[in-house]
């Protein structure tokens, strides 16, 4: 049988290029130091430099990793971004990228519903999924929450979620999504457009698949879970339970998108495979670091062709509101999930003011009239654009 092989990219600097190289292919396989005991076994598992591209001090390494034996998003990470970034003859390290094999891709478990499953638990509609994020992010009672949770509904929003900050007894979280869960019924009868609840499972590790599967036992249609804060082994136990869709939060992502982590394309594969329904990243416009090369490089990890993996949705937000929406539809389309929570939450004519822009602004670039033709027959969107001309 032939061996199965990831190939990883990395991007080095070091004294000491070519011996670097060879030291990251061992250390990521069998071990720097070549011992007695290697036989025609071992040697099936020993990484391979299959290219090394130099410029100065600088190089672009292409190793390919054997990955027969690799069936868990934790045994992956350790194989391609282990401890190698540790290695003293490195000044820096970085994953620039990384082409797992079919076969070995589809035995992670991937979305559970990516793009085609949740377009049609929607229903269909060819635009956004527009999230509300409800803020303030802490300190509300349930029925306070649920109140601003009914306003953006009305208003047009689809989904609401809390803030990634937001910690809670279980008891409360329960009390919360329940309440929520009545008045997006509500919404959803007096609309006739599908409203969902998001839960978000922050708890110790045995706790949060408790609450995963209770929060899908009370009604609530997606999930969220910030995989860089709680490891990323955590997104497949929860994927694998096949409840709701679930967004990979990006919160402390950051912290590995530098010169000695991973490329936010790199990470993105990570958050597919591990078995994220939507992607969420930094938008173009807005409070977050994002740039267009980045934010492209997202967008392609989400749907490159996996084996038989199924394509997730790209989210973006960080201080989105309607006057952002347009950047993102050129280059998203219809396909996109678009996070609101300020740009809703305060808006001057409230929450359900704030629904209303986001749908009005949408409508707009889809009829192809401009923002600012559009805002002087629709109120929502006028106040908005004035509102968040400067955000913060």
């Amino acid at each position: 049988m032939a061996t199965e092989v990831i190939r990883a990219t990395y991007t080095i600097t070091s004294s000491d290029i070519r011996k670097a190289a060879g030291l990251v292919a061992r250390e990521m396989s069998l071990g720097v130091k070549k011992t007695d005991y290697e036989n025609r076994s071992t040697q099936g598992f020993e990484a391979r430099v299959e290219d090394v591209s130099v410029s100065r001090n600088k190089a672009v390494l292409t190793i390919d990793v054997p990955c027969q034996n690799i069936t868990s998003v934790y045994g992956l990470l350790l194989s391609i971004a282990g401890e190698i970034s540790c290695l003293n003859i490195l000044k820096s390290i970085e994953l620039t990228d990384f082409v797992p094999p079919a076969a070995m891709a589809e035995r992670l478990p991937g979305p559970q519903f990516g793009i085609d499953g949740i377009r049609k638990k929607r229903g269909g509609p060819s635009r956004p999924l527009f999230i509300t994020v409800i803020k303030p992010s802490q300190g509300l009672s349930p029925d306070e929450y649920s109140k601003i949770a009914y306003d953006s509904l009305i208003g047009g929003m689809d989904v609401v979620k809390s803030d990634e900050l937001l910690q809670e007894p279980f008891d409360r979280y329960v009390a919360r999504l329940k309440r929520t869960l009545e008045v997006a019924r509500r919404a959803e009868e007096e609309t006739g457009e599908p409203k969902w609840v998001m839960m978000h499972t922050v708890d110790t590790p045995s706790r949060m698949g408790e609450r995963y599967v209770e929060g899908a036992r009370l009604g609530s249609q997606i999930a969220m879970l910030s995989p860089a804060a709680s490891g990323f082994p955590m997104l497949e136990e929860l994927a694998r339970l096949k409840k709701a869709p679930i967004m990979a939060h990006m919160a402390m992502s950051g912290w590995l998108w530098h010169k000695d982590g991973m490329t936010v394309g790199s990470w993105a594969k990570f958050m597919r495979l591990a078995g994220a329904d939507i992607v969420l990243y930094p938008a173009l416009q807005g409070t977050l670091k994002a740039t267009r090369k980045d934010l492209d490089s997202v967008h392609a990890a989400c749907g490159i062709p996996m084996g038989k993996v199924r394509k997730s949705l790209i989210a973006v937000g960080g201080g989105m509101h309607a006057g952002t929406m347009e950047v993102h539809q050129r280059l998203f389309g219809p396909d996109f999930v678009y996070l609101c929570g300020g740009g809703v939450c305060a808006h001057p004519g409230g929450a359900k003011a704030g629904g209303k822009s986001i749908r009005q602004a949408w409508e707009a670039l889809e009829k192809g009239i401009p923002l600012e033709t559009y805002r002087k027959t629709h109120k929502e969107l006028s106040q908005a654009l004035d509102a968040f001309k400067t955000y913060v």
